[in-house]
C-alpha cells in the first residue's frame, strides 16, 4: 500500500510538471511569432528548436505517466517491477528517438500551427511548403490544420472570440469574460458549452490562448479584406 501511495504521488508530480511544460510551450510559440514579426528570423528559428525539445520532453512525460499509471493499478506488483519499468521506459524512448523529425513533429498540432503562423507572417496567402522537404514521409506529415474549418466564435456568446482562453480539460476555447461569468453563474463549475462535450470546466482549468488570439485577428482581417475586394468588384 505504501508503494501504491508513492506511485500515486509520483503520477501527480508528473502531471504538475506536464502542466508547466504545456504552459512553456504556449509561451515559446508566442515568443517565436513575436520575433518573426520583428524580423528576427534567426532568433525565431532558435525558439523553434527549443519548441522541438519541449515537445520531446512532453513525450517523455507521457511515457512516464503511462508507465506509472500502469504500475499503480496493478494488484500484485512483481518483485522486479522497477527493472520492468526502466526497461519499458528505455524501449519507448529508444523507439521515439529513432523516428525521423517528420514522424516526431509532423502530426503534432501545436508544432504545425506554430510553423504555419510563422510562415504566414512573411508569406501571407502563399501556400506553405512541406515542413520537412523531400525527406519527410507524407504519411507522417499529413495536414492537421490546413483545410480544416476553424471555429473562431465563442460557444457562450456566439460572437467572435475576445481574449480567448482554452480549457486544459477538453481543449475547447471561449471568450474569457463570457466563460468566467458562465462558470460563476454555475457555482464555480459548469458543463462545457460546446455541443457534444461532456467535460466540466472550472476557472482553474482555463489558460490564455495567445496563439488563438492571433488566428482570430488574422481571420477577421481576411474577412475585412474579402469584403473590401467584393465591394470594389461591385463598383467596377
Amino acid at each position: 500500500m505504501q508503494l501504491q501511495n508513492r506511485l500515486q504521488g509520483l503520477r501527480s508530480s508528473i502531471q504538475a510538471i506536464s502542466d508547466i511544460a504545456d504552459d512553456t510551450v504556449r509561451v515559446c510559440t508566442v515568443a517565436g511569432l513575436d520575433l518573426e514579426e520583428l524580423g528576427e528570423t534567426d532568433s525565431a528559428m532558435q525558439v523553434e528548436a527549443s519548441l522541438r525539445k519541449l515537445l520531446d520532453a512532453q513525450h517523455q512525460l507521457d511515457v512516464e505517466r503511462s508507465l506509472v499509471t500502469r504500475l499503480a493499478t496493478e494488484q500484485d506488483m512483481a518483485d522486479n517491477a522497477e527493472a520492468e519499468y526502466l526497461a519499458s521506459w528505455e524501449q519507448s524512448m529508444a523507439t521515439y528517438n529513432e523516428q525521423s523529425d517528420a514522424a516526431k513533429y509532423g502530426k503534432n498540432t501545436t508544432y504545425k500551427e506554430f510553423r504555419e503562423q510563422l510562415w504566414e507572417v512573411r508569406h501571407d496567402g502563399e501556400p506553405m511548403p512541406r515542413l520537412f522537404g523531400d525527406n519527410g514521409d507524407e504519411s507522417d506529415e499529413d495536414l492537421v490544420i490546413a483545410g480544416a474549418r476553424m471555429n473562431y466564435r465563442c460557444p457562450v456568446t456566439t460572437s467572435w472570440l475576445v481574449d480567448p482562453v482554452t480549457s486544459k480539460v477538453c481543449n475547447h476555447s471561449y471568450s474569457k469574460d463570457a466563460i468566467v461569468d458562465y462558470i460563476r453563474g454555475n457555482r464555480g463549475a459548469c458543463a462545457c458549452p460546446v455541443g457534444g462535450c461532456s467535460r466540466t470546466v472550472r476557472a482553474q482549468d482555463l489558460v490564455p490562448d495567445k496563439l488563438l488570439e492571433r488566428k482570430v485577428a488574422r481571420h477577421l482581417r481576411q474577412l475585412e479584406s474579402d469584403e473590401t475586394a467584393a465591394q470594389y468588384t461591385v463598383v467596377q
